[in-house]
Formats: structure tokens, C-alpha cells, sequence
């Protein structure tokens, strides 16, 4: 009766252990196998040293080596020396009579522990109480197999050999497996190889980019250096050439004095000199700050000058502005330097020189369909469009298409990407909008800017409160500690202040102005520092130090740098704590004044 199965995954089968008291089971197995292997002919391969003669095999199979014993401890013996030893059997074939009144489970558990993988076969087990119950109580182990009644040599013979030829098609499948597996661990490393450099050489690539971009930025900013000299030349000459004047009149050599439309003038070109050093900070930025309602047709007025000194005389500038424009939303360092860029690749592309149309209109793209028609990036709503177009060579189909494509942003390849649209572009998106371009050989080149309509009403700065301090105790009896490295600075600022009534110390950098502090910390009221200071201490750590001693005292910076390139964690709010260079006399004490009427210090 055959009582399990059994999934045949033997390591070998050429060892078998035989666990019985049939002594002459040895020799008819030998007999049995011979003969299993007679070819027709009437020979075999197996010589059994006989009567029986040589006989030859059909096929090279030889006899397994077969170990008898009579008893289970000198089985156990066995199995764990054959596994120490690493010739381990592949089969133990246990007469189920020898266990008769034994605990066989506790034998044929050792046997598993000495060997894991050992195929156990039990035959005459029908004398055992509840043989049906020993592959269950065994676990269902699928190395064991169980027979009710006794197998004879021949059976035995069959049964080895029949596991013997599913081992060999079973070792063949996991040979293929493992050749498969080797293989896909080949293509995986391979894969894996592949992925790294592709990484790497998108690393490499983006860092080109990078440089392109820096590179691109200091060509753009050289650019716009060019014509902040010329403004600041003729600032410089009206300033110079009036001072000049009120020098000779005070030596006395003058034959006038220096009317008032002239000290207008001086006030005058100072201003356009300090908007032309923000214009360039704003454009110089790296960061740019969120979006906010906007003016564009004031911005783009605003640059007309600059713009077209930048240009060029040969060069004219055509703006026109739809009336009731509404304000867009967006940045305005961003939209000045995506102006400044549409209008220097219009210069490049007319050498000889040429017209260029700057115009504004609004635009409203009801559905999805007509953003799809528009522009793949086109979406729904309210926008305004800023077209800048020249009269320039044009550009063909294929260059027009590649002019936003980074992946051909090489030098040698014709009609590649602009690395100063490609910012452009960038910017536009930044902004919430989108670029296209229209181009016609030896006719000119279009770009058209689309930017999003702004919510609320476009911000219009508030021009500063032209009131004095009021002159009143309080006031004229405060000390004010000034902190700044610039001598002309420190007087003129000492000037104003002392000229209404305020007592004025002054230091040079941040050791000179702890001197200061230690000796007349009574006295001081408010601090005046400078953010760039000499002697590797900065403004901020001097107000750390200052705050350390006195939490309450008011401290206003200045600076000459735009507040969003200082590394620094503190806010910074113009007309409160932070005073941007230049400045004026107004500016000047209408912040000393907000930061003396807080509350006094405890």
C-alpha cells in the first residue's frame, strides 16, 4: 500500500544505507540492478564475480554503493559520520519490522537533524500500530516515503533507479535555473553599470548647464554694465560739474551763487544714479522673490532708456501699450531681465541695425480647446501678452523649433539653442505664463510673452514722508551710535543728525563700537550699523553681541547690498530695521525717528 509521496530532489544516489537483518540483500540488489541493465545482446555492464558470468549493459550505468546495517544507532552513526565527511547518503531504506515496539519517529527525526536533506524509506510498516499515521505524525515530510508491506530487491532496485533518473532531469532544470539566474544577474549588473553612467552623465551634463548658465549671466550682466556706464557717466557729470561750481562760489572766484535749480538737479541725478545701482541688483539676483500684481506697462517704460542705450543708436525702440491695462502677476527683477535678454538677442540678430516693437495687449482664452490651439502650455483665464518683435535675418523652421531645446546647446552646432532664451523661458514659467515664437526668413523674429492677470490692483511704492523729527527734548537728548567703515558716510550721516539736535558716536568697524558700547551703554539709544564691516566681524554679529547686553535696544541696518543676498536669519523691512544705500536726508530720519518713538528701554 503506497501511503505518501514523495518530491524526488536527491542531491545524489549513488549511497544508499539499508537498515535491516536481511544479510544477503546487499548481493541480490547488486543481482537486481544487473540485470535491470541486460542490453539485448545478453550482456551487461555490471560484473558480479559469479556464476552468472561478464555481462555488458545497454547503458553506463553503474551499481550505487549500498551500506547494510542491522540496527538504528549504528544507522545514526553512520549518516552523521558520511555527512561529516561529505560523502553523506543520498537514501536509508529502513525495514519497518526492526522498529516494531520502538519509537522509529524519534529515530528517523535524529536521522533529519544529522542530514536535513536524507530520503527516508519505511517498507513492512503493517505490524506498526497506526502505520497510516506515520507520514502525518512525521510532518508530511516530502522526503519520506512509506510502504505497508515488504519491497523485494527488485523493487528496491526499481525505486533507486527511478529516483535516480528524476534526480538527474531534476539537477539538469536547476543547472538551467541557475544558468538563467547567472545570466539575468549578468543583464541586471549591466543594467545597473548602464543607470550609473547614464546618472553620472546627466550629472556632468547638468553641471555644463550650470556653467553655460553663470556664463551666460556674466555675458548678459557685462552687457547691462555697458549701459549703467553710460547713465552714470552723465549722472557723474551733472553731480561733478555743479559741485565744481559751489566750490568756486565758496573760494569766492564764482561770480554766482548756486541757483536752486541746480542743487535740483544735484538731488536729481543722485536718485536716477541710486535706481540705476537697483535696477542692477535686481537684475544680478540668483533668487527672486515671489510674484506680485504688477505694472508692466510702467516696468517696461521705466527700462525704455536703458534699453535703448543698451541697444544702440542704430538701433530704434517702437513701445505701444493697450489703454486699461490690468496689472499681471509676477516678479519684477524677473520681467526686467526677461526684457533685457528678448532685447539683446534682437540686437544680435539685426548687426547692421533695425526696428524693434515692444507692444502689450490683454488676452482671454475662455476654454481648454483654446489654450490647446494657443500653446501646449496655454491654460484658461485672463492674461497679458508682451510681444517684442525686430526686423532682423529670422529664423528657419528647424532653428526655430530648437531654439528652447537645452540638449543642443552646443557651440558648434548651427542654428542651436539660446542658452539666454532657454533662461527666458524659464523665468516665464516661473511666473506662472508661457513664451512662444513666430519667425520669417529675412523678415524678423516675434516673441510673444504671455503672463497671468493679477487678482488685485498692480503695488505702486509709497514715496517717502518729506517730514523732520519733531524738535522736541526727548529727541535732541538722544545718543545714537553710528557703525560704518566709510568715513564720508559716517560725517554726512553724523551731519543730518546732529543738525536736528541728536548726539552722534561714532566707530569704524565692530571692535572700535564694543569700545564704545562698554564705556557709554547708559547713554546710547539707538544703533546705526553697517552690514559689511571690516576685521571678519559683520553687522549682524556686532547686534548679536549688542542684543546680548541690551535686548532692548533698536537697531537699524544699512547696506549697500540687496537684503535677499545677506545670509542672515533676522528680517530685514526697509523703513524700519534695515536702511537700503543710498539714502537721503528724509529717509535717513524718518527711520531714526519711528525707532526712537518705541518704547523706551527698561
Amino acid at each position: 500500500m503506497y501511503l505518501n509521496t514523495i518530491q524526488h530532489n536527491l542531491s545524489a544516489c549513488s549511497r544508499i544505507l539499508m537498515v535491516t537483518e536481511e544479510r544477503s540483500l546487499n548481493e541480490d540488489l547488486h543481482i537486481s540492478h544487473a540485470l535491470q541493465n541486460v542490453s539485448y545482446s545478453g550482456s551487461s555492464s555490471a560484473s558480479l564475480g559469479n556464476e552468472h558470468g561478464s555481462i555488458k549493459s545497454r547503458a553506463a550505468v553503474s551499481a550505487p554503493e549500498v551500506v547494510c546495517t542491522d540496527n538504528e544507532k549504528e544507522a545514526l552513526v553512520l549518516v552523521e559520520t558520511a555527512a561529516q565527511g561529505h560523502k553523506p547518503f543520498s537514501l536509508v531504506i529502513m525495514d519497518g519490522r526492526l522498529f516494531y515496539g520502538k519509537d522509529y519517529r524519534y529515530i528517523i527525526n535524529r536521522l533529519w537533524q544529522s542530514q536535513r536533506d536524507l530520503h527516508i524509506v519505511m517498507h513492512a510498516v503493517s505490524q506498526l500500530e497506526s502505520f497510516e499515521q506515520i507520514p502525518i505524525d512525521l510532518g508530511s515530510n516530502p522526503h519520506l516515503l512509506v510502504f505497508k508491506f515488504r519491497l523485494v530487491p527488485f523493487e528496491i532496485t526499481q525505486l533507486i533507479r527511478t529516483l535516480t533518473v528524476r534526480h538527474g532531469a531534476e539537477n539538469q532544470t536547476s543547472h538551467r535555473n541557475l544558468s538563467l539566474n547567472a545570466q539575468l544577474l549578468e543583464v541586471t549588473t549591466r543594467f545597473e553599470d548602464v543607470s550609473n553612467r547614464l546618472r553620472l552623465e546627466q550629472d556632468h551634463r547638468k553641471q555644463l548647464e550650470d556653467q553655460l548658465c553663470r556664463n551666460q549671466r556674466l555675458e548678459t550682466v557685462g552687457r547691462f554694465a555697458d549701459a549703467m556706464a553710460h547713465f552714470f557717466n552723465n549722472y557723474l557729470t551733472v553731480i561733478q560739474g555743479n559741485l565744481e561750481v559751489a566750490q568756486l562760489n565758496q573760494n569766492g572766484t564764482g561770480s554766482t551763487a548756486l541757483p536752486t535749480s541746480a542743487l535740483k538737479e544735484l538731488v536729481l541725478a543722485t536718485q536716477r544714479a541710486a535706481g540705476v545701482t537697483s535696477q542692477f541688483v535686481s537684475f544680478n539676483r540668483r533668487e527672486y522673490l515671489q510674484p506680485i500684481p504688477l505694472n508692466l506697462a510702467q516696468i517696461i517704460d521705466g527700462q525704455a532708456a536703458m534699453l535703448q542705450k543698451a541697444m544702440g543708436e542704430q538701433f530704434a525702440i517702437q513701445i505701444s501699450h493697450n489703454p486699461g491695462l490690468p496689472s499681471v502677476m509676477a516678479d519684477q527683477a524677473a520681467l526686467e531681465q526677461i526684457l533685457f535678454n528678448l532685447l539683446i538677442h534682437a540686437r544680435e540678430s539685426m548687426p547692421t541695425g533695425g526696428r524693434l516693437m515692444i507692444q502689450t495687449r490683454p488676452i482671454l482664452i475662455p476654454d481648454a480647446a483654446a489654450a490647446c490651439q494657443l500653446h501646449a502650455e496655454a491654460k484658461p483665464g485672463e492674461y497679458v501678452v508682451m510681444t517684442i518683435a525686430d526686423t532682423g535675418k529670422g529664423l528657419s523652421p528647424a532653428e526655430l523649433a530648437g531654439l528652447f531645446d537645452s540638449s543642443k546647446l552646443t557651440s558648434d552646432q548651427p542654428g542651436g539653442a539660446d542658452i539666454a532664451l532657454i533662461l527666458v523661458q524659464a523665468l516665464v514659467r516661473l511666473q506662472g505664463g508661457w513664451i512662444d515664437g513666430r519667425s520669417v526668413l529675412e523678415v524678423g523674429t516675434e516673441f510673444s510673452i504671455y503672463l497671468p492677470v493679477a487678482s488685485g490692483t498692480a503695488l505702486t511704492p509709497a514715496a517717502p514722508e518729506k517730514k523732520l523729527l519733531s524738535n522736541n527734548a526727548a529727541d535732541q537728548a538722544s545718543t545714537i551710535l553710528i557703525v560704518d567703515d566709510e568715513d564720508s558716510v559716517r560725517q554726512v550721516m553724523e551731519y543730518v543728525l546732529t543738525s536736528q539736535g541728536h548726539k552722534v558716536l561714532t566707530a569704524a568697524d565692530a571692535n572700535e563700537a564694543w569700545a564704545i558700547w562698554r564705556e557709554k551703554a547708559a547713554i546710547i539709544k539707538l544703533a546705526l550699523i553697517d552690514v559689511k564691516l571690516p576685521g571678519g566681524v559683520s553687522g549682524f554679529d556686532l547686534e548679536k553681541a549688542l542684543a546680548a547686553e541690551d535686548p532692548t535696544l533698536p537697531v537699524i541696518f544699512t547696506c549697500g547690498y540687496s537684503p535677499t543676498t545677506l545670509s542672515n536669519a533676522k528680517e530685514l523691512k526697509a523703513g524700519e530695521n534695515f536702511l537700503p544705500k543710498p539714502f537721503g536726508m528724509v529717509e535717513l530720519l524718518n527711520i531714526v525717528g519711528h525707532a526712537l518713538l518705541q518704547p523706551a528701554r527698561l
